[in-house]
């Protein structure tokens, strides 16, 4: 029976422990914005003109996992097939349309709710100067509709991106 109650201590020690760490990861995971998002726009601001990064109808998902972790992609829906039918021997054209008509990034995130800004701390994605990257977005949240404006690191000024939650 003594070692038991000499466990016993041990877990109610690490259950507190576990306690007081996990809000500061878990909960800032934001339960709000958990799930799975379609892209609706991504429009930039050129000398007080609104332009769809994307075109009109982009594609696009942004997964937040309830553990922290994300994955985000957005395209345009008119990216134009290889002639070659290989991805590795697009011509310099080709290339260019798809790097331009393309973004993606993954990592983990965490949510101020008060200050309502999203943080993504980039691991790796398709504009490698964002790689390793903590970025604040500031958002709201309207129902299913998420909006945030990304930082204006892009070669022009910042952007508004809009997503539906899919359900």
């Amino acid at each position: 029976m003594k070692p038991m109650l000499q466990t016993l201590p041990a877990a109610a020690l690490l259950t507190l422990v576990l306690c007081l760490v996990a809000p500061k990861t878990f909960s800032q995971a934001a339960p709000d914005v958990a799930g799975s998002w379609s892209l609706v726009s991504l429009t930039e601001y050129r000398s007080g003109t609104e332009v769809e990064v994307l075109g009109p109808h982009p594609q696009g998902q942004l997964i937040f996992a309830s553990d922290g972790r994300y994955v985000l992609v957005g395209l345009r829906a008119d990216l134009p097939k290889f002639a070659s039918g290989n991805r590795l021997s697009g011509t310099a054209e080709e290339n260019q349309r798809v790097v331009q008509g393309n973004f993606a990034h993954f990592g983990t995130y965490t949510v101020d709710p008060v200050a309502h800004v999203i943080v993504f701390h980039i691991k790796n994605g398709t504009f490698p100067n964002w790689n390793g990257e903590v970025q604040r977005r500031p958002f709201t949240l309207d129902g299913d509709r998420l909006t945030y404006m990304t930082p204006g690191s892009f070669g022009y000024g910042a952007s508004k991106v809009v997503w539906q939650r899919l359900k």
